[in-house]
C-alpha cells in the first residue's frame, strides 16, 4: 500500500519503524502453543475441521484487522489524491483489496472467533479470487497494462521453459552411457544440470521475448521516420518533426521540444505539437538549475543513450526527498515522460511528452522509440547546424568574390574554367554565364599561357606582370598569380588564378614619381640656395671692402685666396649636381669591378693611412662582367668607401669585398660590399642618408650618398644598407648580370 503505484511522503521513519516491531511481535504470537486447543472434524462430514482457538488468536486477529484496515486508509489517501491512469489504478485495487479483506476478516477471524468453527475459512481464499477476477476484467476494460504484453511474456517463458526441457533431455539420452560410468553423485549431476537448465531459461527467454516484441509494423515506421528526421537539413524543421512524429506515434496528448540556450541559462519551447484541447497552453523556458535538468544531466555522462525519465519511475525507484520537486516539475510543464536529448556527452534539450490521450500507460517500447527518436534528432540537429554552417560559408566566399576588385578564376585539370567572379567578367569582357564551363582558351592568351604551364609543370608564377588586350580598347597592365590546388595526392586538383588590373596602380606611382620628383627638386633646390649663397656672401663681403682696402697688399692677398678657394667649393657643387643628374648608360662598356675596387683602394689609401684606418680587400675569381659605365661605378664605391674612412676610429679597418652569386630567383649577379665595423645607422635614418643634402658632417654637401645611389640605379642595380650596433654598418651593392662579357674575352681584346 505504501509504495504501489507511488511511494507516499507522509510515513515517517518512526512510525514505520514502529509498524514493522509490532507486526513481527504478532507475527511472533502466531508460534504461540496456546493458539489453537484442539482439531475435530465436524460430526457428518468427512472434511469440515473445526479448530478451537486459544485466547492468543484474539490479539492475533486484532492486529490482522486493524493492519489491513490501515492498508485500505493508505489506498483510499492516494485514489482521492492522484489523477487521471493512476487514480484508476488504485481505485481498482482499493475495491479488490477491501473485498478481499471483508471476505477474509469475516471468513477466517471472526467467524471462528464468535461462533467457533472453521467450516468457512475456505470462502476468505474464494473471495480473493473472485475478487482478482473483477480486478482482471478492469485491467483488460481500461487497459490498465498491456494484455498483449503479458501473452507475449507468457510465450516467452513457454517456449522458453519448453525449448530448454526438450535440449536438456535429449542431452541426457544421449549422455546416459557416459553417466553411468560417472564416479560422480547422482545428486551433484542433478544439481550442475538444474543450474545449466535455469541459465538456459533465462538466456532463452530473453532471445524470445525480444523476438517477439519486434513488431514489424512499429520496426517499419521507426525506420521511417528516422530516415525523415535525418534527411531533414533545416533545424526548426527537424525539431517540428521529431514533435509530431512522437506524438502521433505515442499518443500524447502534447510533445513539447526544448533547446538547450547558453546565454539565458534556460531550455527554451523550440517545437510544439498538441491536440486542440491542449491549444493556448503557455510555455515557460525550464531553468538549467531545475531538479528536472540536474537529475537528467546527472545521468549523461554515465549513460550510453540515456534513458526518458517518466513519472512513474520517478514515484517508484527515486530517492525520497527527490519524489516531491520532481513530480512538481513534471505537473508544471503537464508532462508523462521527458527525454533528454543528449550529443557528445553534453545535454542540449528536453523533449517533454504528455500523457496519452486513450489514459493508457506508457510501455516500454514508447519509451525505447522516443529513446531512440531523440537521438536520431541529435544527429539531424548536427547535420542541420553542418550544413548550415556550409551554407553561411559557401555564401560568404561568394560574396568575397563577387565583391572583389581582383579577377578570381579557377580553372579543373582538364583546363576548363570553375569559378569565373563578375571581377574577371569585367576585366576580360567575358561573361560569367559564357565562361563557366567553357575551356580557358576562351581567356587572354597570356592569361592562359600562365595558367597552362602551372598545370603542366606545378610551378607557382607570383605576380607576374603582363598585359591583357581587349578588342577595340588600351592594353591594361596586369599583375597574374596563379597556383595550384592539390588534394590528398600530389597531382593539381585545380589551378586558382588571380589577375589584379594595374592601371590605378601605375597611375598611383606615376603621381608618385611625379610627388617625389618634385621634393627632390625643393630639396636640390633648398640646399643650393643654401650652398652657393655661403660662398657668394664671402666673396660680397671682400668685394664690399675692396674700393676702400685695395691698396693693402694682405687684404689683396686674403681676397684672392678665399674668391678661389669659395668659387672652387661653387664648381665643385655644381659638379656633384651635374654627376647627381647625368642621364644613365651614358657610357656602356664591361666593367672589371675588381680592378674598379683595387683602384679605389690606392687612391684612399693616403687618406687611410693620415687617419689611421686599415683598408682590406677580397675578391672571387669572376667569370663574367657586367657591363655599364666603369667610371662611374668607380665614383659610386669611391664615395661609400671615403663615407667609411670618414666615420671609422684611428685604429679601425674597413674591408672591401667582390664576390659573384644568384638572387632569390636564380638570376646571377656580383655583390660589392664595403664594410666598417665602428660604425652604427639607425633604422629610421636608413632612407634619410640618401637624400641630397642630408649630412651630418661639419662641412659635407649630402650629395655623396645620392650620387651614389643614382649611379647604382642607372645600372639597374640596388643598394641595401646592413647596420647593427655591434657589428658595424655595411653598404652592398647587388648588380644583376643581365649583359655580360666573359673575363677571358676582355682579356683577348687588351691583347690584342
Amino acid at each position: 500500500a505504501w509504495t504501489f503505484p507511488d511511494r507516499i511522503d507522509y510515513v515517517s521513519a518512526t512510525r514505520r519503524m514502529a509498524l514493522y516491531a509490532v507486526g513481527l511481535l504478532f507475527g511472533a504470537v502466531a508460534l504461540a502453543p496456546n493458539l489453537i486447543k484442539s482439531i475435530t472434524l465436524q460430526p457428518g462430514t468427512i472434511s469440515v475441521v473445526n479448530v478451537e482457538y486459544g485466547p492468543a488468536f484474539a490479539p492475533f486477529g486484532l492486529f490482522a484487522i486493524v493492519a489491513l484496515v490501515y492498508a485500505d486508509l493508505v489506498m483510499l489517501r492516494k485514489a482521492l489524491r492522484l489523477r487521471g491512469l493512476q487514480r484508476a489504478q488504485v481505485i481498482y485495487v482499493l475495491a479488490g483489496l477491501v473485498g478481499t479483506h471483508i471476505s477474509g476478516i469475516l471468513a477466517i477471524i471472526v467467524i471462528p472467533l464468535v461462533w467457533g468453527t472453521t467450516a468457512y475459512s475456505g470462502w476468505g481464499a474464494g473471495g480473493q479470487i473472485i475478487t482478482l477476477a473483477g480486478m482482471g476484467y478492469a485491467i483488460a476494460k481500461h487497459r490498465l497494462m498491456r494484455p498483449q504484453a503479458g501473452i507475449r511474456r507468457l510465450a516467452s517463458a513457454t517456449i522458453a521453459l519448453v525449448g530448454v526441457f526438450v535440449v536438456f533431455n535429449v542431452a541426457l539420452l544421449a549422455l546416459r552411457p557416459y553417466l553411468a560410468w560417472s564416479t560422480f553423485q547422482s545428486r551433484d549431476v542433478w544439481s550442475v544440470l538444474g543450474m545449466a537448465m535455469g541459465i538456459a531459461v533465462v538466456f532463452l527467454y530473453r532471445r524470445v521475448h525480444a523476438a517477439l516484441e519486434r513488431d514489424s509494423s512499429a520496426r517499419l515506421g521507426l525506420a521511417t521516420s528516422s530516415t525523415h528526421i535525418l534527411r531533414t537539413l533545416n533545424a526548426q524543421d527537424v525539431l517540428d518533426l521529431l514533435a509530431r512524429t512522437l506524438a502521433q506515434r505515442l499518443e500524447a496528448t502534447s510533445v513539447v521540444v526544448y533547446l538547450r540556450d547558453e546565454a539565458l541559462k534556460k531550455f527554451v519551447p523550440h517545437a510544439w505539437h498538441a491536440r486542440e484541447d491542449e491549444q493556448g497552453v503557455v510555455l515557460n523556458p525550464i531553468p538549467v538549475t531545475s531538479r528536472i535538468v540536474v537529475t537528467l544531466d546527472r545521468a549523461v555522462p554515465t549513460a550510453g543513450e540515456p534513458e526518458p525519465l517518466s513519472l512513474d519511475s520517478i514515484r517508484r525507484f527515486h530517492a525520497r526527498e527527490e519524489v516531491n520537486a520532481l513530480v512538481r516539475g513534471f505537473e508544471a510543464l503537464r508532462a508523462e515522460v521527458i527525454a533528454p536529448m543528449v550529443w557528445e556527452k553534453r545535454l542540449i534539450g528536453l523533449v517533454v511528452v504528455g500523457p496519452k490521450y486513450t489514459d493508457d500507460m506508457y510501455a516500454a517500447e514508447d519509451y525505447a522509440f522516443a529513446s531512440h527518436m531523440t537521438l536520431q534528432a541529435c544527429l539531424a540537429l548536427s547535420n542541420a547546424k553542418l550544413y548550415a554552417e556550409t551554407a553561411r560559408l559557401k555564401d560568404f566566399n561568394e560574396n568575397i568574390l563577387r565583391e572583389m576588385d581582383n579577377a578570381v578564376l579557377v580553372t579543373s585539370p582538364e583546363g576548363r574554367i570553375i569559378v569565373f567572379n563578375n571581377a574577371a567578367e569585367r576585366l576580360f569582357g567575358i561573361p560569367v554565364e559564357q565562361a563557366e564551363g567553357a575551356p580557358m582558351d576562351v581567356l587572354p592568351v597570356k592569361i592562359a599561357r600562365c595558367i597552362r604551364a602551372v598545370l603542366n609543370t606545378g610551378r607557382v608564377f607570383a605576380s607576374q606582370h603582363t598585359e591583357v588586350q581587349r578588342e577595340n580598347a588600351e592594353p591594361i597592365p596586369v599583375a597574374c598569380s596563379v597556383s595550384a590546388l592539390r588534394g590528398n595526392g600530389s597531382d593539381a586538383s585545380a589551378v586558382i588564378a588571380v589577375v589584379s588590373d594595374l592601371t590605378l596602380l601605375r597611375e598611383l606611382e606615376r603621381e608618385r614619381a611625379e610627388a617625389e620628383r618634385l621634393s627632390i627638386i625643393r630639396r636640390i633646390s633648398t640646399g643650393m640656395a643654401h650652398e652657393i649663397r655661403n660662398p657668394l656672401v664671402a666673396i660680397r663681403t671682400f668685394t664690399e671692402l675692396a674700393p676702400s682696402r685695395m691698396d693693402d697688399p694682405e687684404f689683396r692677398s686674403t681676397f684672392l685666396a678665399v674668391a678661389e678657394q669659395e668659387i672652387d667649393r661653387i664648381d665643385k657643387l655644381v659638379g656633384d649636381l651635374m654627376s647627381l643628374s647625368k642621364p644613365a648608360g651614358a657610357v656602356i662598356e664591361p666593367m672589371p669591378i675588381d680592378v674598379i675596387c683595387k683602384q679605389v683602394i690606392t687612391s684612399v689609401s693616403g687618406i687611410a693611412e693620415s687617419k689611421q684606418v686599415s683598408v682590406g680587400f677580397t675578391s672571387d675569381e669572376l667569370s663574367v662582367l657586367p657591363m655599364g659605365d666603369s667610371a662611374r661605378i668607380h665614383q659610386a664605391i669611391l664615395n661609400l668607401v671615403t663615407n667609411a674612412i670618414d666615420e671609422e676610429p684611428a685604429g679601425g679597418s674597413i674591408r672591401v669585398s667582390v664576390r659573384a652569386g644568384e638572387d632569390e630567383s636564380g638570376t646571377r649577379e656580383i655583390v660589392i660590399s664595403v664594410h666598417n665595423a665602428n660604425s652604427y645607422i639607425p633604422p629610421e635614418k636608413i632612407e634619410e642618408i640618401f637624400r641630397p643634402f642630408y649630412s651630418d658632417k661639419e662641412h659635407g654637401t649630402g650629395l655623396g650618398l645620392a650620387i651614389c645611389q643614382t649611379i647604382v640605379e642607372e645600372h639597374d642595380s640596388e643598394i641595401i644598407v646592413n647596420s647593427e650596433p655591434d657589428s658595424g654598418t655595411e653598404f652592398v651593392i647587388r648588380m644583376p648580370i643581365k649583359h655580360s662579357t666573359p673575363v677571358a674575352s676582355l682579356a683577348g681584346e687588351l691583347i690584342s
